[in-house]
This record gives C-alpha cells, sequence and structure tokens, in this order.
C-alpha cells in the first residue's frame, strides 16, 4: 500500500510521534496530510505556548491579542502553556473570554506565574474537562494573605488526574481536600521540600488511584512509613528525594519493596545501603528504570534477573569489584556516575544492547587513567547510537592511542557529546559519521578550519552543533563551511568562541535555511549590537528560539 492511501486513523497515530517542527514539514506535503495536522494533531496533541516576550526578536507579545487570536481559531485546541508576567493580564476581558470559550475544551493547562491570585483562579471554574493541570508560582510564600472562598475555584477540577507543582504553590498545597474528588494518578511536586503534613491529605485521599508520585521530602523516613500505612497504594512510579544526611531508612525502604512488587519506575536521590541495594532484584521484577545512589553493588549479577528493566542510572562511589561476567541484557539506556577516581573496565562488558551510554567519572585534571579502560569503553560501545562523554574528559592522547578504537567505528552513532581539554584536529579526524545527527564538543580549545572541513564532508547529516571554548583555529571560515556544507543544520550554539566576527552573523542569515534555534553566548569577538543581530537573524522565516548574549 502507498503512502498516500493509509487510512487517516493510521496517518493520525504515525503524526502524534512527530515533533513540531517535523509536523510542520509534513503539513506541506498535500493537502489532506495538512487538513489532519491542523485539525487533529495539533488541536489534540501539540502544546500552545502563549508567552509575553518573542522568542527570536525578544520584543513584548501583545498576549491579550494572542489570546483573542486563539478564540478565532475554528479548531480547538486541548493544551495550552500560559506564561503571565503583567500581573493586569488576567483582570483584562480577553483573559476570561479565553477561558470561558475554550476552557471546557482543555485537557492540560500550564500556568507560569507570580502568584496564584484571585483573578487568575477565576478562570478555574471553566476548566471542568481538565485532566493535568501544572503550575509554576515563582515567589508564592507560605504564609500571607490568599484568595478567599477557594472551594469556588477547586471544586470544578473534578477530572483532574494529573497534579505538578514546579516550587511550592501554597494555595493549593492548604486547600488539598477541595482535590478529594478529582481521581489523580499523578502528582508530581518539584524544586521545593514538602513537609509530610502537606502531603498526607493527598496521600490519603487518593491512594487508590495514585500511580505516579515524584517529591522532594524533609525526611526519607517517616515518608516512607507513611506510604507503608496506605494499604490501597498501589505505585507504579516512585521518584523521591530527600533534603540530606538523616537516619537510616533501608528497614522502611524493604518494606515498601515489598509492599510495590508492581513498581515499574523507582528514582531514589538518597544514598542506599548494601541491603536496599540487594533488595531491589528480590522483589521489584516489573521495574523497567531504576536511578540509586550507593556506596557500591556488591551482587551486580542478581540485577539480571530485572528482565524488564530498560533504563538504568547509577551514581556510585567504587565499581572496582564489578563482576564482568554480570549480564544486563535488558538495558538498553545506561547512565554510570562514578566518583571514585579509578572505574573498572569489567563494567562497561555488561550491558551489550545498550543503545544510550552516558559515562560521568571525577573531573581530575592530573588524572590518567589505565588505558586499558578506554580501550574497553570504545571497543564496548560500538552498538551505541548516542554516547556522552561531556563529562567523562578525556585526554587526547587517551582517545588516539594506537590501540584504541576511534569514533568512526561507531556505524551507528547518531549524537555525540564529547569533551576534551586539549581538543584539535586530530579528534575530529576520527569522526568519520556518516549518521550522525547531533555534535556537542564543549572543550574544543585547538580545533580549526582543517577539523571542521573534514567534519562538513564525513557527517553530511548533521542536524544540531554545539562548539564551547576554543582558544584559537575557530574562525568565520569554520563557520561559513558549516553553514554551507550543512543544509540540514537545525541547531547551532557557539559559545566562548575568541575569533568569531561579524561575519559570522552573515553567513547564518545567507545560509542558514532550516535553522530553528540559535545561541551566541561570550563570543567577544562579535561587536555587532544586540539589537542589529536581532533584527538580521529575524529574517530566518524557520528559527523559533535566539539566545543573543
Amino acid at each position: 500500500m502507498e503512502i498516500e492511501n493509509l487510512p487517516n486513523e493510521l496517518l493520525e497515530k504515525i503524526f502524534y510521534y512527530l515533533p513540531v517542527e517535523d509536523l510542520e514539514s509534513a503539513a506541506l506535503v498535500c493537502l489532506p496530510w495538512k487538513a489532519i495536522i491542523l485539525s487533529v494533531i495539533i488541536p489534540k496533541s501539540v502544546p500552545i505556548h502563549i508567552k509575553p516576550v518573542h522568542p527570536v526578536t525578544h520584543q513584548l507579545n501583545p498576549v491579550p491579542a494572542m489570546l483573542s487570536a486563539q478564540m478565532m481559531n475554528p479548531f480547538a485546541k486541548s493544551h495550552y502553556k500560559l506564561t503571565i508576567s503583567d500581573a493586569d493580564l488576567p483582570q483584562t476581558p480577553e483573559f476570561i473570554d479565553f477561558f470561558r470559550q475554550c476552557g471546557p475544551n482543555l485537557k492540560s493547562l500550564a500556568l507560569q506565574v507570580m502568584r496564584l491570585t484571585e483573578p487568575i483562579l477565576q478562570a478555574f471554574p471553566y476548566l471542568h474537562n481538565l485532566e493535568e493541570l501544572r503550575l509554576t508560582t515563582e515567589s508564592d510564600e507560605p504564609y500571607g494573605q490568599r484568595p478567599q472562598n477557594p472551594e469556588i475555584y477547586l471544586a470544578s477540577l473534578k477530572n483532574l488526574k494529573s497534579l505538578k507543582l514546579h516550587l511550592a504553590n501554597y494555595f493549593i498545597l492548604q486547600n488539598a481536600p477541595l482535590l478529594n474528588s478529582a481521581p489523580l494518578t499523578t502528582i508530581c511536586f518539584e524544586r521545593f521540600e514538602a513537609e509530610l503534613h502537606q502531603l498526607k491529605p493527598f496521600l490519603q485521599n487518593h491512594s487508590g488511584t495514585l500511580r505516579n508520585l515524584t517529591v522532594r521530602v524533609e525526611e526519607m523516613k517517616p515518608f516512607l512509613h507513611f506510604l507503608n500505612s496506605l494499604p490501597k497504594l498501589k505505585l507504579r512510579k516512585l521518584d523521591v528525594k530527600s533534603a540530606g544526611n538523616e537516619d537510616d531508612f533501608t528497614d522502611a525502604l524493604v518494606m515498601l519493596f515489598d509492599q510495590q512488587p508492581q513498581l515499574r519506575i523507582l528514582r531514589i536521590g538518597s544514598e542506599l545501603s548494601l541491603r536496599a541495594v540487594a533488595a531491589i532484584p528480590k522483589t521489584l521484577f516489573e521495574l523497567e528504570e531504576l536511578e540509586l545512589i550507593a556506596e557500591s553493588i556488591h551482587n551486580c549479577k542478581a540485577f539480571g534477573q530485572l528482565k524488564k528493566l530498560r533504563k538504568l542510572n547509577m551514581i556510585l562511589y567504587d565499581v572496582r569489584a564489578w563482576d564482568e561476567t554480570a549480564s544486563l541484557e535488558s538495558v538498553v539506556e545506561l547512565s554510570l556516575s562514578v566518583t571514585f577516581p579509578l572505574i573498572s573496565p569489567a563494567i562497561f562488558c555488561s550491558f551489550p544492547n545498550a543503545k544510550r551510554f552516558y559515562l560521568e567519572d571525577v573531573d581530575d585534571d592530573t588524572l590518567m587513567r589505565d588505558i586499558i579502560v578506554v580501550r574497553t569503553l570504545m571497543e564496548k560501545v560500538q552498538s551505541v547510537e548516542h554516547l556522552d562523554l561531556e563529562n567523562y574528559v578525556l585526554k587526547e592522547r587517551e582517545i588516539l592511542n594506537d590501540s584504541v578504537d576511534r569514533f568512526d567505528r561507531i556505524e551507528g552513532l547518531r549524537s555525540l557529546r564529547y569533551s576534551c581539554r586539549d581538543m584539535s584536529d586530530a579528534s575530529l579526524l576520527t569522526m568519520a559519521l556518516p549518521e550522525l545527527r547531533e555534535l556537542y564538543l564543549t572543550h574544543c580549545p585547538r580545533v580549526s578550519f582543517k577539523g571542521i572541513s573534514f567534519l562538513t564532508r564525513n557527517c553530511p547529516l548533521l542536524e544540531s552543533l554545539q562548539f564551547e571554548y576554543n582558544k584559537e583555529g575557530f574562525n568565520d571560515d569554520c563557520i561559513d563551511i558549516i553553514t554551507r556544507k550543512l543544509p540540514r543544520l537545525r541547531r547551532l550554539v557557539l559559545v566562548n568562541l575568541k575569533e568569531l566576527t561579524n561575519e559570522t552573523v552573515l553567513s547564518i542569515v545567507a545560509n542558514c535555511k532550516r535553522l530553528r534555534e540559535l545561541t551566541f553566548s561570550y563570543c567577544v569577538g562579535i561587536t555587532m549590537e544586540k539589537a542589529e543581530a536581532i533584527e538580521k537573524l529575524s529574517s530566518l522565516k524557520t528559527l523559533r528560539n535566539l539566545v543573543y548574549s
């Protein structure tokens, strides 16, 4: 069957997985595709962000006019993100008219405000079909005047399934009982420490429906004891961090493992004891994602029993005792941070099917690694598609050692983050990677036109590039060849590149016809006034985000 003959239902499922920029391209293919994307995909799936400052021109947006334009749109949208920096905006007629007309269609709403004031809350009675609410309140305080009659505003959220607070919102925390009728399945409290008395009303009243819990608590032990006291609680995701040093909570955590064997995602942001680590593979057989902090893992073979584990994030002090015969074949995403300055190469042998690999160790400029470690690392990442060595800072003589496999041996590599304090063109000459889409070089002090020219010839599919910190050699000619030879380029980040001048801006304007994100930072040779640079770069019709500092 030809793709143009696919049924609309199947096309909708395909388009659902495309990022926004690809949806824009797909809508240009033919009128039927455009109709599906504009009438179904964008209204149902794509969040519309209404913000007060234009991300490219940096000029103030007329938010009331933007709200009015949304009301005129024939296709009702389901997902909005609204940034309110002007205290007068909620008092405008356009604000309340927008929620009166569009509110009943909303499935998710993200609000970024200074404080949750009464004029903003007046929109809540129109959100009776809302399923996800995300609030970021920048300057809320636990004491002070609160909006009156909270039941008028919160009682309408009867269909709310997901509540996410980024920074504390004390109006919501203090009126938790008013959300008792909502079938909450997800609670996410981030960037603030929630006290146990604030959490209890949410956890007690929603223990039968709650499946996903993300929270930062003051003390881990009493929090875990409280979770263990809820017989109806059946979590699928638990992401919990604590403020710092505290009593040993191993017993409470092991009891939680016994009571929640159905857990799919477990992230513990506090150091676990060896006994707590050993209990994980004995009880949590359904685990798909695990993040832990521990001194070490003694029985690493036991983790091979977690046949459904797909994503593993370990922050360990010491891996010298890792058993090289341990095999975690199900893991496709591995993140490993080691705080002891010596990594055993054995650990690289245990993840044969990893497609994403992140590695971090002690950043010590005086440390010279055992070449066996580097050799084993590069040998065992041959099937990796996304390799992040940005925080595993290598020396160039380590990666260019004759016994070490080069980057170009990783044939399917699509994304590479690499940092090297003495990086030169020699490093780039090992990057003949025809499938590479993203390259981030955060230390490239001696990279010059020779290496960049090789890169553009041998990595023609590059879409995202980031270069940081160059002492000499990275000049306007490098940017000129990048912008001319990489027609698919969508993201370009240039930081602390001292030899770039105003010609770089002109090259980007002339050649980058698909660029969506652009960042200039600390490029002291670019002396063009910010207003002039923004005016020139704004001519790039595809540009969606510009940082110029």
